[in-house]
């Protein structure tokens, strides 16, 4: 998919996106807690980069474990951000936020990052050298020894 097409997609599913992939809830749930664990160890007040970060859910999630972490969420979708920027501002955390709709080559530079997520993203890069880059890119707002956790589904292809 091209990046125009992902954008269209999610603006139109934002309002009910959480809805619509609850069935997804126990994977969603046993990323967040191998998130924590894997995080726990991150400096008291850390930097997180969540490359698509959607409605917010795992922000979410990790502004209540981590009280002091301050999180950077990108996302393409204007209306997907928007959802989780009314959710930030509802459970009190947005000024823990800086919420930058595009993709990551559009984000400002910045202080190196903690640490980053990117859950459910690089699945919809068919492309190689394109999903290398993208890693590459994350790689490059990270501080030494920078932590990235990332998922995505799959499938054979071939099958589809």
């Amino acid at each position: 998919m091209q990046q125009a097409e992902i954008t269209a997609l999610f603006d139109k599913q934002a309002a009910s996106y959480d809805d619509q992939w609850s069935k997804m809830a126990p994977i969603n749930g046993a990323l967040h807690l191998l998130t924590q664990a894997v995080f726990a160890d991150l400096p008291r007040k850390a930097k997180l980069l969540c490359v698509g970060a959607g409605t917010g859910v795992e922000i979410l999630y990790l502004a209540q474990k981590f009280p002091e972490w301050q999180f950077t969420a990108v996302e393409p979708s204007t209306a997907m951000l928007d959802v989780f920027r009314q959710r930030a501002e509802e459970q009190g955390i947005s000024s823990r936020c800086v919420f930058h709709a595009g993709y990551l080559d559009s984000l400002p530079a910045s202080e190196p990052f903690d640490a980053a997520t990117a859950f459910l993203v690089s699945h919809f890069m068919q492309d190689r050298q394109v999903r290398s880059a993208f890693f590459h890119s994350i790689a490059e707002r990270l501080r030494p020894a920078g932590v990235l956790i990332s998922s995505d589904l799959t499938g054979d292809l071939a099958a589809a």
